[in-house]
């Protein structure tokens, strides 16, 4: 009799869930038709991400990226979905956290969390002294948002083949993208792109660039394309598995950044080989590998773009770029407003404000918008002071000393290539961040939370 009752009870649920499933499509259909496809979609998306809430965060990482994409398919909706997706792959980690207790209490204290925390906290003392607070506080809420990010990195990653699923999504993103770009270029269009960034960019010369599946600006895109392919790139000469693949990926890449005539990439890129061909100078293949890169770049001579030597050739001060004299304004204005207010900053968001004070006027390269500085660092010691850049920097360097542990201490020989793989990939973005403002750039903060997540399974690894 209690089988049997037990059994009508789960009938009874089980009919009530289905009940209540299909009277909540009638009322969509009844509703919109557009109501009638998101809502079928979304119950399931969220069964899923109740079982298995990592795929909450594998899917954000991928359209971090690929945002151009993600609005392609859920650009009908009348809210952003990536944000829609991040409450509730948090509201699921929090409804589920009791499983893992032990784990979520000891990511709280992971010095790259600890680090972000702070920095967000002494954010509110900048955006509370800040003189414009209504442009402040729309950037206190991309922190915020931000920081939920890498917690759900380093809450959910919690072995290795998680971590391996997160590298993975880094490359095949970052090959995704370049094919996209290739096609924009060859074409003469832009196939996803949809914001005004992405699809209006053009150089002093004239010839309309593309950002491929991001819907950043081609610059900002180039350097997330660099990550995926520069991690592609030491996996490859780290180990036999996957080579063919991650060097076809690496010769796309390498092709989608020269259409993308991303300066700051190209700089990023050429330290990064350098430090590579460095560190494997003693390699029985080195002379092999040197012989390849120099045949394959004498092929592709032909092929590349006149116009993409003209605006390398500016960084050394050949031709003319408009451009350099206002990121050279940039620096000269961050400098100076730093020393206004040294210890707290002048506020989130606040330099475009005061990019167009009249005391700047005669600047070079200035114009009447307000713009970015160009430079994370300095745009974060300049916005946030003292206080609050000594722990973005704690945040950064705290990435890069998780990673250095798990390589003199590696669980396995596929974390090691992970970590390494992964250290030269953040290593080419923070390169190229020094051209560009990308502390509120979705991946900083991803990639801080993959090399702390990285850490914590190696942890754990070691410790079974």
């Amino acid at each position: 009799m209690t089988n049997l009752r037990r059994i009508g009870e789960g009938l009874a649920v089980v009919g009530t869930s289905v009940f209540a499933g299909l009277a909540t499509l009638v009322m969509a259909v009844l509703a919109s038709p557009v109501l009638a496809i998101g809502v079928p979609v979304a119950l399931v998306g969220g069964v899923v991400l109740l079982s298995y809430p990592f795929s909450g965060i594998a899917v954000l990482v991928f359209f971090s990226h690929l945002d151009s994409i993600e609005k392609l398919i859920f650009g009908f909706l009348p809210l952003s979905a990536f944000k829609a997706l991040t409450a509730a792959t948090l509201v699921v980690t929090v409804l589920t956290a009791a499983q893992r207790r032990a784990w979520v209490a000891t990511a709280l204290r992971d010095p790259v969390v600890v680090a972000a925390l702070i920095f967000g906290a002494l954010g509110i003392v900048s955006f509370l002294l800040s003189a414009e607070r209504a442009v402040a506080l729309t950037e206190m809420r991309k922190l915020a948002s931000l920081q939920v990010l890498l917690l759900l990195i380093v809450v959910l990653v919690d072995t290795p083949r998680k971590a391996g699923v997160i590298v993975w999504i880094l490359i095949v993103s970052s090959l995704v993208s370049a094919l996209i770009l290739i096609a924009d270029t060859v074409l003469g269009t832009h196939l996803v792109a949809a914001s005004e960034a992405a699809t209006t960019a053009q150089s002093s010369e004239g010839f309309v660039r593309s950002s491929g599946a991001s819907d950043q600006n081609p610059t900002t895109a180039a350097s997330l394309l660099l990550v995926g392919v520069v991690v592609a790139l030491v996996h490859a000469m780290e180990s036999p598995r996957f080579r063919l693949l991650l060097l076809g990926v690496v010769g796309l890449g390498t092709i989608a950044l020269i259409f993308s005539f991303a300066r700051s990439a190209a700089v990023a890129y050429g330290i990064v080989g350098l430090c590579l061909g460095w560190r494997y100078r003693r390699s029985r293949f080195a002379p092999l590998a040197l012989f390849g890169v120099v045949v394959a770049g004498l092929a592709a001579l032909p092929f590349i773009p006149a116009e993409y030597w003209e605006r390398m050739g500016t960084i050394f001060g050949g031709g003319g770029d408009w451009t350099l004299g206002r990121r050279l304004s940039y620096n000269l204005i961050g400098i100076q407003l730093f020393a206004e207010s040294p210890v707290f900053g002048i506020g989130p968001g606040n330099f475009a404000e005061r990019f167009n004070d009249p005391e700047f006027r005669y600047y070079p390269g200035r114009t009447l918008l307000g713009r970015e500085l160009h430079n994370m660092y300095l745009s974060v010691l300049t916005q946030y002071g003292v206080l609050g850049a000594a722990a973005f920097f704690g945040m950064l360097g705290g990435a890069f000393a998780a990673l250095r542990r798990v390589l003199r201490s590696p669980a396995s020989e596929t974390l090691r290539i992970w970590a390494l793989s992964l250290a030269f990939g953040f290593l080419a973005y923070l390169i190229a961040s020094l051209f560009l403002p990308n502390e509120y750039t979705k991946y900083t903060w991803i990639l801080c939370g993959l090399c702390a997540a990285l850490y914590r399974v190696n942890e754990k690894e070691r410790a079974a």
